[in-house]
């Protein structure tokens, strides 16, 4: 049955960028996010992290989850040393986190294997990846099945920690090779060859949004890096600037 258009979920700006360019943000906020340790800088790239988390869409659950990991940091972190470094390694910890599930809410396991085949990445290395991304939800729903059936035969398997092992590690684990039984059949069924040479039904393109996402994101990154390292940097102009006095024999 076809799906009414009427009825189908909106999809938002994000979701038509190039999966290649989001790729390579995400992994570049990631390398900016562990290198910063000012509280400025650190504030204005997780604002505007969480600001496209909000137009991905994600789960108000996810939401109530994450605010609560993460007010639990903050307060160890508070406790163990200061408020400003238990600011700062909170805000860390969002910058470095954040770009993950943006990536994830607004990729297509398609879109994601259209851009890992355009960096050129072996097939073998595609097709795991691309595993691992599909089958992901797979488990998290199972393992969600086993609680359940735990529920009903009265074991509350989140008050008995004992019961973790038998009563949801082994079904799952049992589920997951169930899984990649059938995987593998299929595989082999339709003659996948991981060394065949492959073609782009619908390649990437460079869009106009993307060049306007890119501008962006340079701009962002850029004001990021004055807030983190301009003072510094006039620091060390100042300072070879400075005539050196004569030493005195």
């Amino acid at each position: 049955m076809l799906a009414n258009p009427v009825n189908a979920p909106k999809r938002g700006w994000l979701w038509r960028v190039n999966p290649l360019l989001k790729l390579v943000l995400s992994v570049v906020a990631v390398s900016i996010a562990f290198a910063l340790q000012n509280l400025a800088a650190t504030g204005l790239l997780v604002a505007v992290l969480l600001v496209l988390l909000l137009t991905a869409g994600m789960s108000w659950r996810v939401w109530l989850g994450g605010a609560i990991a993460l007010f639990l940091f903050t307060a160890l972190t508070w406790l163990l040393r200061d408020w400003p470094a238990a600011s700062l390694n909170s805000l860390r910890l969002l910058a470095i986190l954040l770009p993950g599930p943006i990536f994830s809410l607004t990729t297509s396991p398609a879109d994601l294997t259209r851009a890992l085949q355009a960096v050129k990445l072996p097939s073998f290395l595609v097709l795991s990846l691309m595993l691992v991304w599909r089958f992901l939800p797979v488990v998290q729903r199972e393992a969600q099945r086993i609680i359940e059936a735990n529920q009903l035969r009265g074991i509350d398997l989140s008050r008995r920690p004992g019961q973790w092992f038998p009563g949801l590690f082994v079904p799952l684990i049992f589920r997951i090779v169930s899984y990649a039984d059938e995987v593998t059949v299929g595989l082999e069924t339709r003659s996948y060859d991981p060394s065949a040479r492959r073609s782009l039904g619908q390649p990437l393109r460079w869009r106009r949004l993307d060049t306007a996402v890119a501008i962006a994101a340079v701009a962002i990154f850029g004001a990021v890096g004055y807030l983190q390292w301009s003072q510094s940097f006039r620091l060390k102009i100042s300072a070879l600037l400075t005539p050196t006095p004569p030493s005195l024999c």
